[in-house]
């Protein structure tokens, strides 16, 4: 059985994205594979989600794998921040433990292991037993790391640091959310020199708009309304939102006399300059009359209404860092793709077996 720990390097590189496109490609392989977060954390306040007291990752990942292990043993220990801080050395050591009694029970009978680390995997340095680097070790791990490029030298420390620390067991990087007009240079200068210093697949990832795109249905849930009409364009892709009314033209115009909405503007075809509309939230809880529906209709566009008025429902949607789920699939498959441009075919998960 192996185990590949999944590592972030901070600022929310997509560590949860790379672990779901890393369990469809060890699927493709018709390998057995389980899932471990050895810990989650909670909100501070202490309440509970509906699904229960549960790490979101745990749930994804397990609805994707069809795992039939109960989230206690995912996920065997669940802790606040504040929480984290006052754990002792004595309890951090029964705590690993606990984590290690779980990790055999939902490891057996399973060809490879994906172990998601923390938000940043630098976090619990300090902090016996549930530090990265001490599970990567306990777990004797190959790793993936996952790192939001910002700048060489923040990318080139932080990868080779950890490799160097790891004793060398990251074995696949990511370097995720590289704007375009640096692509070229991470590509043939970083990506080289990090290959030589003994990093064996690393794949530039660009900033790309699908990734960051959210679907109707998705918004819809984000401002608590509800689809009015054209359901079977909920999926439409959204890359950003706006009050204004440019985008209406020709019989679209009569929604100029609805003075609270919001137009979503959906995602272009590549090289095509125009936007297309994507969908529109009417706000304040009025319902449109017939004549607005009628047209939304034959558009096929959906309109989403919530009780919410303009300015705070534009604040939800600007604030929103929704998690993924299982909705997003279109997100794995475009996310393997940009890595399939950039590294050899299968190349990246070959390395971490």
């Amino acid at each position: 059985m192996r185990s590949i720990f999944i590592g972030s390097t901070g600022g929310e590189p997509g560590q949860t994205l790379a672990t779901w496109a890393l369990a469809v490609k060890l699927k493709e392989k018709g390998l057995q594979v389980g899932f471990f977060k050895p810990y989650g954390l909670l909100p501070d306040t202490g309440t509970s989600a509906e699904s229960g007291f549960c790490d979101s990752d745990v749930l994804l990942i397990k609805d994707v794998l069809g795992l039939s292990e109960p989230e206690e043993a995912l996920c065997p220990v669940m802790l606040t921040e504040n929480l984290i801080a006052e754990v002792s050395a004595s309890q951090g050591e029964r705590l690993t433990e606990k984590i290690k009694g779980a990790f055999q029970k939902i490891s057996f009978g399973k060809d490879v292991v994906l172990i998601m680390g923390a938000e940043e995997i630098f976090f619990g340095g300090g902090f016996s037993g549930l530090s990265d680097s001490v599970l990567v070790k306990l777990f004797d791990a190959s790793v993936l790391l996952v790192d939001r490029y910002q700048r060489d030298n923040l990318t080139l420390y932080s990868l080779l640091s950890l490799n160097s620390f790891l004793e060398g067991r990251v074995k696949s990087a990511i370097i995720n959310h590289v704007s375009p007009d640096r692509m070229d240079h991470v590509r043939t200068k970083v990506v080289p020199f990090l290959k030589e210093k003994g990093l064996k697949s690393v794949a530039a990832i660009p900033q790309d708009p699908i990734l960051a795109a959210l679907t109707v249905s998705a918004i819809s849930e984000l401002v608590d309304g509800q689809i009015l009409c054209c359901l079977e364009n909920r999926g439409n892709l959204i890359e950003t939102f706006t009050i204004g009314s440019k985008y209406l033209r020709g019989s679209l115009s009569i929604f100029r006399q609805v003075y609270n909405k919001i137009i979503l503007v959906g995602l272009g075809q590549p090289g095509q300059m125009e936007k297309a509309l994507g969908g529109i939230i009417l706000t304040g809880g009025k319902s449109p009359g017939e004549l607005v529906l009628k047209v939304a209709h034959e558009h096929s566009l959906p309109l989403i209404l919530t009780r919410a008025d303009t300015f705070q429902t534009m604040e939800w949607l600007e604030k929103a860092k929704p998690s993924l789920g299982r909705k997003d699939e279109f997100k794995v498959h475009q996310f393997l793709k940009l890595i399939d441009q950039e590294t050899s075919a299968n190349q990246w998960v070959e390395d971490l077996l």
